[in-house]
């Protein structure tokens, strides 16, 4: 049986605080979004200053993976950034060691290898280095995808999705989280915005920075609405797309097969 370590979440704060803070748009033109080694040495600090409830979605992501855990199947994080998730995962599940965390970008995994070796559990994961929509999954009984697919065309999500429908087994979870398109008046779109423009502001960043950022992501994420998501989750053959978490235009579903 897996032992739930239930304290393991109060590490992850102390380590996010570690990072480097994110000064990448404080006095630079904004260039194109990219998760070079520029980002990846600062993501923690971005991320987190940035996204309502991301570390309430980094438990989540863990408890998720120990509830839906199956002996000798694989777990998959998509789109791993530094390991956040995955040393959750592990610390949770110490025995498991199916753990499979995958990023196209070798700088975020440097600073995965560097994290989880830090936190001892290195030895249970392995990192790959490719796209997902190339990488092979193994039969699975856990996969999460946390602001990973926003960042590829919609066209190109459909068999992604398929893939990871296809390669969990029955009774397993797919937990995706996506900052979407408000299907909203463009009164309430304006609102939301300001409003999460406040709370990074609130959280360090000023104004010119958010805007900076603002323009680098454009034409780099490629955000739909919350319904197309749903849409495409079930179109892949989930039979319940579960809105589990959500903070502004920031979305999580619990997907089940």
């Amino acid at each position: 049986m897996e032992e739930k370590n239930m304290e393991v979440g109060q590490e992850i704060p102390t380590l996010l605080q570690t990072a480097r803070k994110d000064r990448i748009y404080t006095a630079q033109e904004a260039a194109n979004f990219a998760f070079g080694e520029q980002v990846a040495l600062v993501f923690d600090d971005m991320i987190s200053r940035s996204v309502p409830g991301y570390l309430d979605l980094q438990l989540l992501v863990a408890s998720c993976a120990v509830k839906f855990h199956s002996e000798g199947k694989a777990i998959y994080d998509l789109g791993c950034s530094t390991g956040t998730s995955l040393a959750l995962i592990a610390k949770r599940l110490p025995h498991c060691s199916a753990i499979y965390g995958i990023d196209n970008s070798q700088a975020m995994l440097e600073q995965a290898e560097q994290k989880l070796s830090q936190l001892q559990v290195r030895s249970q994961i392995q990192l790959l280095h490719g796209s997902i929509q190339d990488i092979s999954l193994e039969e699975s009984c856990f996969i999460t995808s946390n602001y990973t697919l926003q960042f590829l065309p919609p066209s190109e999500r459909t068999s992604i999705l398929q893939r990871i429908f296809s390669a969990l087994l029955p009774g397993g979870a797919f937990l995706i989280s996506e900052k979407t398109v408000p299907s909203l008046s463009a009164t309430e779109v304006e609102l939301i915005k300001e409003l999460h423009e406040d709370f990074k502001q609130q959280n360090g960043y000023t104004a010119s920075e958010v805007a900076r950022k603002r323009e680098s992501l454009t034409g780099v994420m490629c955000p739909i609405g919350s319904t197309e998501n749903e849409q495409h989750l079930k179109a892949a053959g989930f039979h319940t797309v579960l809105p589990i978490l959500q903070g502004y235009s920031f979305y999580s579903w619990l997907c089940l097969k």
